[in-house]
């Protein structure tokens, strides 16, 4: 009776080593940083009902973004960095056509496709406009 037991032991440790083996594991992997480009609109201002225009946003993984606007009346382009504050983008940017430079700060979740956020002037990130943009 001992020696079916000892054997039996072995037996059944072998089929839950088989069983827990497991080749099926797949990896999801979302986009940790924004890299890519966003487009969607901007906004002059902070109150409702303000005109908005076509912004563009183009995250390179060097750090560096570049900024379209298109108002209507002139296509504006921007370039500067941006970095990962907390759950934050903020990019420091500067339009080619003005010495002004402003920050923005949008939420951003590892994987997210739409950016909502704020502009400000200089190093403040609000009291200019608002932008709202979607992963292309």
């Amino acid at each position: 009776m001992k020696k079916s037991l000892f054997a039996l032991i072995p037996a059944l440790a072998m089929v839950f080593l088989i069983s827990s083996c497991n080749k099926d594991d797949t990896t999801t992997t979302t986009n940790s940083t924004p890299t890519g480009t966003w487009s969607g609109t901007g906004q002059y201002g902070t109150s409702a009902g303000v005109p908005t225009y076509a912004f563009t946003l183009n995250f390179k993984a060097n750090g560096t973004v570049d900024i379209t606007g298109d108002n209507s009346t002139a296509v504006d382009v921007a370039t500067g960095t941006w970095t990962i504050v907390a759950d934050s983008v903020r990019a420091f940017y500067r339009y080619a056509s003005s010495s002004a430079e402003y920050t923005l700060s949008g939420k951003y979740t590892a994987g997210a496709t739409v950016m909502t956020g704020t502009i400000g002037l200089g190093t403040s990130t609000t009291g200019v406009g608002l932008f709202s943009v979607t992963k292309q």
